[in-house]
């Protein structure tokens, strides 16, 4: 009887457990909205940069951008230019409601015709009345010689391997990313009607299409690994790769990837690697996005969030620079 009655007293208290509730009452504070500097800087481009504000996690008002600000362009700290507004190219930006509505964001940018320079440190300092002032900084990284580039389709009719090789500096830590750009086509009914469909293609009756990003497969240590379970044995496919000298620090460098022929090396007019060397700050902003984006959507209290990088001083946003290279495999150049 004993022990009947002690275990009516443990199950009436959880009962009372149970039918409790706490509520906590939050003060959030009032979101004070910051300037947010967005920009790349690349060798081959003149410079872009779009300005605008932030909002707070409770807002019913979105960013926007801000077209009267004074937009400053700096080189190793002397003052190269004044970027102006451009209205004439839309860039829209997408962003999901509570609803998962997907709501358009028009943005524009501020513009210089100032062609950056590798091994150069650039400031971009943006004024306004409203806000407080906002600055970032970023060093554009020496461009790299690419060499011993092979080209090999005959060992496995599924497959062509490319294959070059780079010197890297030892005198830091460097970071790079490295893309394959093709443009193909094939003359036949193999593809059927629509041609071959895939970034970037498209096609016609009997004609098959391909221009864009290709994607590549690699066994390199370098790469991260995307595939947890190596598929078709490669433990990286992705249409590009971002890496860093850890693993070969002041060596020789040999990068050796493999893409399957969907369409064959003749049926290509165009084929191009695009190789860069990133600046630090480049490779944590790109390093954080991945992870911020694998964590995919949590929402307020689902976990915690992996912040993106920002290099923006008193404000949101962040600059960041590109050395981007371009050799052709196809044609000859």
């Amino acid at each position: 009887m004993k022990k009947v009655s002690f275990f009516s007293l443990i199950f009436l208290f959880i009962i009372s457990c149970s039918e409790m509730e706490t509520v906590i009452d939050l003060e959030i504070p009032t979101h004070e909205p910051v300037l947010v500097l967005n920009g790349v800087l690349d060798t081959d481009s003149s410079i872009k940069v779009s300005v605008s504000h932030s909002s707070g996690a409770f807002d019913n008002a979105n960013p926007s951008f801000i077209r009267d600000a004074d937009v400053l362009l700096f080189e190793n700290d002397i003052f190269v230019d004044t970027l102006v507004t451009n209205l004439d190219e839309l860039q829209t930006i997408y962003i999901n409601d509570e609803n998962y509505n997907s709501i358009p964001l028009p943005m524009y940018y501020y513009k210089s015709d100032f062609i950056p320079k590798s091994e150069k440190t650039y400031k971009i300092e943006v004024n306004h009345p409203d806000y407080n002032s906002v600055n970032a900084t970023t060093f554009i990284e020496k461009g790299l010689n690419i060499y011993d580039l092979s080209i090999d389709s005959l060992s496995n009719v599924e497959k062509i391997n490319f294959t070059f090789s780079f010197d890297d500096n030892a005198n830091k830590q460097n970071y790079y990313r490295l893309k394959l750009f093709a443009s193909c086509e094939k003359d036949d009914d193999y593809w059927g009607y629509g041609g071959y469909g895939g970034y970037g293609g498209g096609g016609e009756p009997g004609y098959g299409k391909f221009r864009g990003v290709v994607e590549m497969q690699s066994n390199d240590p370098s790469f991260p690994q995307t595939e947890f379970i190596p598929e078709n044995g490669y433990t990286f496919i992705g249409e590009q790769v971002i890496f860093s000298d850890a693993l070969f620090n002041g060596q020789k460098k040999t990068i050796s990837v493999d893409v399957e022929t969907y369409f064959k090396l003749n049926d290509c007019d165009t084929i191009s690697f695009e190789f860069s060397t990133f600046s630090e700050d480049t490779y944590s902003y790109f390093s954080s996005l991945g992870e911020h984006r694998d964590k995919g959507e949590l929402g307020i209290f689902g976990g915690e969030v992996i912040p993106v990088y920002s290099n923006v001083y008193n404000g949101l946003g962040v600059l960041i620079s590109v050395n981007s290279q371009q050799f052709f495999v196809k044609p000859t150049q």
